[in-house]
């Protein structure tokens, strides 16, 4: 696989997990995957080791039981060899003189699942469909630091001693004791951070260095971090509607159709391609209260006038001209 930065692999790889590569990003991996197994020395890829700490792992966190003894051989071994990258850190596989890495407990969702976790300092974490939570061993001593890649609904439990602090991308989320909701998929153009009680803080951490991006968070309060640009801003919302995926409800807030298509695909587990207008830039607010997918696509093409069909277990959006 050509990339020898353990940060690109090790994102590369969090994509394969969550099956969310490309044709080719998955050709990719699982050819690399193959070579690795091949010609890596028995200290790196020791087999027995492998399906023995693999095992457990998918059994805890991916719920996957192999289905047969013939069956499960190779494929069983490649998500072994992707939980074990992900987990220990793809840097690990460049090191020449392997060490004991610390132990990083990992959470993570497929399209259409949700998961509820309690963490051991009694904080309560929900994460949505294709998202990803980690910490490590140390958690709970000095600090509480997780990383998320998608969309988590946090019950901080309050301890003014330790910090909770919230990893995504180039933002940390520091907050005491609090209730917030964290939108930070990496197939979207902005993250989203959003009180539903208490305080917090939001901060850019880039080049090694902390610079917060805007004063003390409440509760209806929002901060908008733009990727691509990297400015923010800070808006009122309704922090309810925010957190209501957390009970099977959607609520579109300013979305454009691709942004709902996106959100329809990781919920109801289905892929979706929209078929648009360049330069069309139309938002919509709307919601959603546990409905299937039929009767959501049938309220959309009554509110912006698009078509949809069915082709090949793949819904096909056309949208209208927009203005």
């Amino acid at each position: 696989m050509n990339t020898d930065r353990p940060a690109e692999l090790k994102a590369l790889l969090e994509k394969y997990k969550l099956d969310q590569c490309t044709p080719a990003e998955k050709a990719r991996v699982e050819q690399w995957l193959q070579n690795l197994s091949n010609n890596a020395p028995d200290t790196v890829l020791n087999e027995k080791t492998i399906l023995k700490r693999a095992r457990r792992n998918i059994m805890e966190q991916t719920g996957f039981v192999p289905k047969s003894r013939i069956e499960r051989i190779m494929p069983f071994m490649r998500v072994a060899a992707v939980l074990l990258l992900v987990a220990g850190g793809a840097a690990y596989w460049y090191s020449s003189v392997q060490t004991q890495a610390p132990v990083i407990t990992r959470f993570a969702t497929r399209r259409g699942e949700q998961k509820t976790i309690m963490l051991p300092d009694s904080t309560e974490i929900t994460l949505n469909s294709s998202s990803a939570l980690t910490l490590s061993s140390d958690f709970n001593q000095r600090n509480r630091r997780v990383s998320l890649v998608g969309e988590g609904f946090f019950h901080v439990k309050h301890n003014p001693a330790k910090p909770f602090i919230v990893s995504t991308g180039e933002l940390q989320t520091r907050v005491l004791g609090t209730q917030f909701d964290v939108f930070a998929y990496p197939e979207e153009k902005d993250y989203k951070i959003a009180v539903v009680d208490g305080r917090v803080r939001v901060s850019e951490a880039a080049a090694g260095k902390v610079t917060p991006l805007a004063g003390v968070l409440t509760r209806n309060l929002m901060i908008t971090y733009n990727k691509a640009s990297h400015k923010s801003f800070v808006g009122h919302t309704d922090a309810d509607d925010r957190a209501a995926w957390k009970t099977g409800r959607l609520y579109f807030e300013k979305a454009s159709v691709r942004a709902m298509a996106r959100a329809l695909s990781r919920k109801y587990n289905v892929d979706i391609e929209v078929n648009d207008k360049p330069g069309q830039d139309c938002r919509y607010t709307v919601g959603f209260n546990n409905q299937p997918l039929d009767d959501v696509l049938r309220v959309l093409q009554k509110l912006t006038g698009l078509s949809y069909q069915y082709n090949n277990q793949k819904v096909i959006i056309n949208t209208p001209n927009c203005n």
